[in-house]
This record gives C-alpha cells, structure tokens and sequence, in this order.
C-alpha cells in the first residue's frame, strides 16, 4: 500500500493572480491549497494549521519570504515541513541564500504548471 502523494500546502504569495493560478493547479491535482498572502499571515497560519509543504514568495509585503524561512527553520527542520521558495529569475542570489538558510528547493516565476 502506498502513501497518499496528496497533501496540505500553504501558498505564500502576495500576487492574487500566481497564487490562484498555482493553488487551482494543485488542487485539481489532488491537494488541500491554503492561501497567504504577506509573510505575517503565512507565520500566522503556520501555527494555527499543520502543512506539508509551503510554497513561499521571497518577496512579499509586511514580512519577505527570508524572514519567513528563517521562523520556520527556528523550529522546524527540513524534514519536518518542507520549504520551496518562488522566486523571480533576477532573484537567484537569493535563492542561494534560502537554500544555505534551510529551502529545501526552489522554482522560479513565472511558474510552468506544466
């Protein structure tokens, strides 16, 4: 018997439209999507909800998507809750940087759902 591939994801993003596009992919595939949209909520809804995955905006108003991934990684490691970071192509310096802070991964804007 084989684990169930779907799971609860938090979208993290300031930009209505990525992250309706991104969530309504992924619940069509499957997934239970909760929606962020500044860093502050995402925090917020980290600790009210458990998640299996979060797809994090580096930049967001209120609180950065680092800022973010930083609270997290305080208490919770990679294994434990797993990190993908979005980014745009002429953030990759930052990407660097999230990945050496505990992303487990990254993709960039604009996104390819397929």
């Amino acid at each position: 018997m084989s684990a169930d591939p779907t799971g609860h994801l938090l979208v993290a993003d300031d930009d209505r439209i990525n992250h309706h596009l991104l969530g309504r992919q992924l619940e069509k595939d499957g997934h239970t999507v909760s929606v962020a949209e500044n860093g502050r909520r995402a925090l917020e809804m980290l600790e009210e909800e458990d998640f299996d995955l979060v797809l994090l905006d580096i930049v967001m108003p209120e609180m950065d998507g680092m800022e973010v991934l930083e609270k997290v990684r305080e208490t919770r490691s990679e294994a434990e809750l797993p990190v993908i970071m979005v980014t745009s192509r002429s953030e990759r310096v930052h990407v660097v940087k999230a990945l050496e802070m505990g992303a487990n991964d990254y993709i960039t804007k604009p996104i390819d759902l397929a």
